[in-house]
This record gives C-alpha cells, structure tokens and sequence, in this order.
C-alpha cells in the first residue's frame, strides 16, 4: 500500500503536503471521525482523496453542488482515477446501472447528493459496497446556524446507520462556534478530532473604501499592479460593463459569468492564469477550483450577502503568502440595494407555494409523480409566462433548491451527456452502413472512455473541431443513433436544468418546511446586518473582525487593513524610523515573533506591524516557517 506521501505525488504531481493536510489525513486513516475546517485554497478535497487512495473501498462523498460534485469526478478521472456522481435526470433503470458499477466496478469515488439517500435503491446499493469511509463536503449546510442551512443534509446521519463503523470526515471552509457545535452533534460523530486553520490571513490587508466613483478606484488600485486580479460583481451586464471600462483604460481584463459557453470560460481562465490577461471581472459563478497563487487584488465593486462568501471570495488573494489586499467598494446606495436584494425579497411560504405550483404545471407534472425527473429549463420565458417578478422568483427558487424540494442547475453552456448502450461490434457494424455518422461516433470514442459503461459528458465544440462539422450537424448525427436505439442522449439547448426531487404535492410539498423558510429568512438579515457593521466598523481590525465572526477570539492585530492603516493609527515618519531602529536592535540580538517584539517595545501593536511590514517589504529583515523576523 502507497503511502499518502506517494499517492500525493503520484496522482497529483505534488511533492509535499499543504498545513494540516497531513494532520487531517493521518486521523481518518486512523478510523477517526474527524472535522477538518480549512481557508479557500487550504487544499480540502486532498484531506480526503488521498487516504480514499491509500484505503480499500469506495469513498462516499456527499455534497450539495451537482457542478462541484461534477468537476472534481472529471477531475479525478483526468488523473487515472475511477469516480462517478450520481445527479440529477437519472432514470430508475440507469441508477440500478450505476450503483452496480459503484459495488463491482472498482470506483474509488461516489458523488451523491444527500436527497438520492432516501431512495431505496441508492441505501440498499451503499449497503452492500465496501465503504472506507464517508466524505461530508460543505458540511456546514446541515446546521441551522450555517450560510446555506439545507434540509436535506439532515439525512446525511443515514450512512451512519448503514456503515456505522466507517468513519466520516467533515470538511467547511466557513464555521462559527455554534454552527462547529451544532454539524458535530446533526452528523452524530464519535468523538470527532477537530483540526482547524487559523481564519487570520496576516499577508491580506482587508480594505473597505466608500467610493462613488468606483472606477476611478479601481483604475487606481490597478494600474501598476503586477499580479492578477479578481473584479468581482454582482450581475453579468456588470460584469461585460466593467471590463469593457478596464481595457479602455488600458488594463488588461477579461470577463466571466454564468452566460458564457463552457469552453469560453475553459478558455479565459487559461488566459488569466498564465498572465495573458491581468484581471478578472466576474460574478461569483467565478469561484470553484480557483487556485491561483500570484493574485494581488480581490476587489469587490458591490456588498456581499455574508462576511461567509466574502470571507471566501477575498481569500482567493495572496495565496502565495506574499502580500495582497481584498478591497470593497461601496456607497450609500449599496447599503439600501444588499438589503432590497437580499432581505426584502425573500420569499414567504406562501410566495414558495406559488411559484411551485406554477414550475408543475410548467412542466406538466402529474399530482404524485415527477421524483427526480429533469427538465431543460428558460427562466426567462417562465416568468413570463406567469408574469412573476423575476427577483422574488429566483430567490424563490434558490430555496426550493436549498430546501431539497428542486435541484436548480444554473450552467449555461454545460456539456451535453451520452452512453452508448449497444456492444462495440454492434456499434462499429452500425457506423459501416450509416457513413454520415461513422465520423462522429468515432471521435467520441476515440475521446471518450468509459462511454459503454456510464453516462459521459462531452464537449459538443471539440467533437466538432475533430471532425470539422458545425454543431447542429453533430447534435443530428447524435439524434439519429439516438432515434436508431445506440445511445442515451442529453442534449442542453436551455439557459438552465430543473430537476423536480419530490412528487408533486402542491402546498403539502411546502408545508413542512414553512418554519425552515422563516429561519432561513431570518438568519439571511442577521447576514447582511453583519456585513454592513464590517464595512461601518472604523475601531476594530477588520482582519480580528473577520476572526471573531467565526470564533477565533485570540487573533492579533494585523497591522495592514484600512483601520490599523488609518491615520490615526500609524506612526508619522520619525516615529517609523525610531520604531524599524529598535526593532533591527532587538533583531540583532535573536530571532522573534511579532508578539515578543511588541511586548518588548512602548509603541502601539498596528504601528509595530506596520513597521514590520515596511522592513519586509525593503528586504531589511525575513520571516520564517514559525513567523519568526530575523534580520538578513
């Protein structure tokens, strides 16, 4: 058996393991139930890969993103590694077909939602896989405290029932004390290790700027940057706006949203991560397995709904160690928007009720019937089919998703999905008398494995490239196997997909989430009060604001976000020279930490810091592994 070490380096190409991933690793492969919260960017996903690796059996991985849960399974699979999710718009037949290749076929990773637990073929099936253990991503949705609180993750606790003695492992990038107490006690843990990363970032400056002209700071905070950026908005015409503004002005940007095609988002990640463009203007579906180290600005034009996703989205900055600096923006009339977007349209119970009934019978979905049928999906045209206000209605629809009564994708451009379901003989004695679609179907396996076995997504735009067809002549090619009886086939046309997870009850489907929607209603204005008391806040560091909102209640000053940098907060020149002369003074004597030179010195904690990161920044004096200043 390899040893974690070798499996990292193996699987992933690295040659050692980030803080606390190792810590994590050891404890699961040690049989115990442990929780592992960790920063954006803190590598969760390795804390259980690698001993799935290291383990025999299946690894079952719970998680309520279908596009995360989708992107690390093709991730898995770039690397040699047998893994597959079960989403949504599988029918009875094809889920008995899954399960099976999950028990017999070798896979290493099964992906689930938490609502595919309460069908009986899916508990039957993991009862009988050798299960190594049990993976709980985003685990903080199971508490009522926690952003996203979902429902559905309630029903997590039934893999404890059906493998009691397998292990789980927790993972959240976001807790606070009551919510850590509250997924400990709802995922019945045994006497879970709790390891945790500091949420103190002390090479990110947090910055908070009230701005009219917010461009004119973005200009500013970006013309002699000589890293990358992150612009984030809150709307896709903002988002083709803004970077339109940028490259005028002469930096160098690109834009990223929901509404762009997926190779188009393959293509300008790519550019930004290797430097071709410099900045990033992009709504938060710009996010997900974002590992970029040399960013220097996350800048954010508009209010967040939560110090949790802002927490997350500025911590995509500074990766590197090196220093960087997450800025927002804002002026009086975000605070009266974050609160019209977020607070006031929320939906009642009986506004959910509404657009339920209206989505059934959009779709035409039988009184009992529609468990987990999938429906290509307009927003657009259903709103206006029922003249429903399109804010309410998406808010609307994002609790019924958080809810686990509907499975909202909203992946324009997603790859369309097939498995051929005759032999290869067969299929190859099909192609010699239907030349028209021989050349398609052989690019697809010669770009597909596994296509016999599960159901495959591709990439229509490259099958085309090969083959030099134009798209509707592959989506024909395609639809005439499909007619002929060769392949299962998923073709998207539509903006989104729907999946209905419940049978249609009308109101009775609701009823018994009405206290759920309250809470979540109530706990969405106590999130947006906390980020308008960040943003208000001119006493406090904003990094020990931050720490303190999830619980770290001994996290130091750091000495560079807009309150310690404000100016009555640093020291005039002459009081920045004396302070870097006693501080090379006590560094000629040893090594210390920002701690003991404070303590040694009269001067102010956020002058000290300060000062210490002037003397970094001239390369006067260096820091080692234990945060220890030295001079050089």
């Amino acid at each position: 058996m390899s040893t974690p070490l070798q499996i990292l380096s193996s699987y992933w190409g690295f040659t050692s393991f980030k803080p606390l991933q190792e810590e994590i690793i050891d404890s699961i492969l040690q049989n115990k139930d442990t929780v592992a919260l960790l920063s954006t960017g803190a590598g969760k996903s390795i804390c259980f890969q690698v001993p799935a690796m290291a383990t025999p059996g299946v690894c079952i991985v719970v998680s309520p993103l279908v596009a995360l849960m989708t992107d690390q399974v093709q991730q898995l699979k770039s690397r040699g590694i047998k893994a597959m999710a079960i989403v949504g718009g599988v029918s009875a037949n094809e889920l008995i077909t899954l399960l099976d290749n999950a028990i017999y076929g070798n896979y290493k990773f099964l992906y689930i939602s938490p609502e595919r637990l309460m069908q009986e073929h899916v508990r039957n099936a993991i009862r009988q896989m050798n299960v190594n253990f049990i993976a709980i991503d985003e685990a903080h949705c199971i508490s009522q405290w926690g952003n996203d609180f979902r429902p559905s993750y309630k029903k997590i606790v039934i893999l404890r029932e059906l493998h009691p003695e397998v292990p789980v492992i927790a993972l959240t990038a976001t807790a606070t004390p009551e919510v850590l107490e509250d997924t400990i006690a709802q995922l019945d843990l045994k006497d879970p290790v709790v390891i945790r990363s500091s949420f103190r970032r002390e090479n990110l400056a947090y910055t908070v700027h009230k701005e009219d002209d917010k461009l004119y700071r973005i200009n500013q905070l970006l013309s002699q940057n000589t890293g990358s950026a992150i612009v984030y908005v809150r709307s896709r015409s903002a988002a083709v706006e803004i970077n339109d503004q940028l490259n005028s002005l002469g930096i160098s940007s690109t834009f990223y949203h929901g509404g762009i095609s997926a190779s188009e988002k393959k293509d300008r990640l790519e550019r930004w991560r290797r430097s071709d463009v410099s900045t990033m203007v992009a709504t938060n579906a710009f996010g997900m397995g974002i590992d970029h180290p040399n960013v220097r600005f996350v800048i954010h034009v508009q209010l967040p709904d939560s110090l949790e996703s802002y927490f997350q989205e500025a911590g995509r900055a500074g990766r590197d160690g090196n220093y960087a600096n997450a800025v927002l923006l804002y002026n009086e009339h975000d605070k009266i928007l974050v609160k019209k977007q977020f607070v006031d349209a929320m939906p009642t119970p009986r506004d959910l009720k509404k657009i339920y009934r209206n989505l059934n019978n959009y779709f035409q979905i039988p009184y009992g019937e529609g468990e987990f049928s999938q429906h290509n999906f307009n927003f657009a045209a259903f709103c206006k089919t029922y003249n429903l206000n399109t804010r309410l209605t998406y808010n609307s629809l994002n609790t019924l998703d958080r809810l686990g009564i509907i499975g909202l994708s909203k992946e324009f451009g997603r790859t369309s999905t097939l498995r051929f379901l005759v032999s290869s003989d067969h299929l190859l004695a099909y192609f010699e008398k239907n030349t028209n679609v021989s050349l398609i179907g052989k690019t697809i396996l010669r770009l597909y494995t596994g296509v016999f076995d599960t159901i495959t997504s591709i990439n229509l735009q490259m099958v085309a490239s090969k083959t030099g067809k134009n798209i509707s002549g592959i989506i024909s090619g395609l639809q005439q196997m499909e007619r002929d009886g060769l392949v299962e086939l998923v073709v998207y046309t539509t903006d989104a997909s729907l999946t209905f997870i419940l049978p249609r009850e009308d109101d009775r489907t609701i009823n018994p989430f009405a206290k759920d929607v309250l809470m979540l209603n109530r706990k969405k204005e106590t999130q947006v009060n906390s980020v308008l008391r960040y943003i208000e806040n001119t006493t406090l560091c904003r990094s020990v604001m931050i720490a303190q909102y999830f619980g770290e209640s001994n996290a130091e000053v750091c000495g560079i976000c807009s309150v310690c940098n404000s100016d009555n907060a640093l020291a005039g020149k002459k009081e920045t020279t004396l302070i870097a002369e006693k501080i090379l003074q006590l560094l000629e004597e040893t090594e210390m930490n920002s701690r003991e030179i404070t303590e040694k010195l009269t001067f102010t904690e956020p002058k000290v810091l300060h000062v210490l990161r002037l003397l970094l920044d001239a390369e006067k004096i260096s820091r080692n592994t234990k945060n220890q200043y030295g001079l050089i």
